[in-house]
């Protein structure tokens, strides 16, 4: 089991490219950021082809809004582009925040903060470089991922590092959409996970939800491949 407080993890190195239903599957869930926020659809998959990676991560976070909140956890899982997505390495952290009064106290509840659980986290600045250490080239890919987007820009410009990433991003739940139809009644990460018999590593930590959104995807690949 991977530790969900700190550490890249390997698991592999091993690289390939992505076949053509690969992409094919991978396709309805490509999108770009827009200018002021938000996420348009691609229809050209050929940076998603020229992709060897997807750098599958999830946040959480001190409220909704990039601007005023702050990221309180990351995650991310590095997985080849290629076959069923084989795992290269992954990394999470804990996050110090720096402006815990603008928080929401909902949020706050929902991620388990407190002063003393979040003692040993790491600075914004560290948590950025090391995720852009796993993740560089790699295109950024998660469930419901817009938010994530957002956050993520705004954590790279307040840290002064430019976008290092894949010019395109992928969300998955379009692809679960898409794949599962009227097998799923809800299209939420714990929805689908158990409904795909897949076991949760943990609630609201960002680590244990990137392997969660990542054992999704592996198995809606493994599906595609089969139809």
């Amino acid at each position: 089991m991977i530790e969900a407080t700190g550490g890249i993890q390997a698991r592999g190195t091993t690289q390939g490219m992505a076949d053509s239903r690969l992409i094919e599957l991978l396709t309805a869930g490509l999108r770009t950021p827009v200018e002021g926020g938000g996420l348009a659809i691609v229809d050209d998959a050929s940076a998603l082809a020229a992709a060897d990676a997807l750098a599958v991560v999830d946040f959480e976070m001190s409220g909704p809004n990039p601007r005023m909140h702050e990221l309180l956890d990351a995650g991310i899982v590095l997985c080849e582009l290629s076959g069923v997505l084989p795992e290269r390495s992954s990394w999470g952290e804990r996050i110090h925040p720096k402006h815990i009064g603008n928080a929401v106290p909902g949020a706050l509840k929902v991620v388990g903060y407190s002063p003393k659980a979040w003692k040993q986290a790491i600075k914004l600045e560290e948590a950025m470089a090391r995720l852009v250490d796993v993740g560089r080239g790699a295109v950024i890919t998660g469930w419901g991922i817009g938010q994530d987007i957002s956050f993520l820009t705004e954590s790279l410009r307040r840290t002064g590092m430019e976008w290092p990433f894949a010019p395109i991003v992928l969300d998955i739940q379009p692809i679960a959409r898409t794949l599962l139809g009227k097998e799923v009644e809800r299209f939420n990460l714990g929805h689908v996970a158990d409904r795909l018999g897949i076991g949760r590593m943990g609630e609201h930590g960002a680590l244990a939800d990137a392997f969660a959104t990542y054992d999704v995807l592996v198995k809606l690949v493994e599906r595609g491949q089969d139809s």
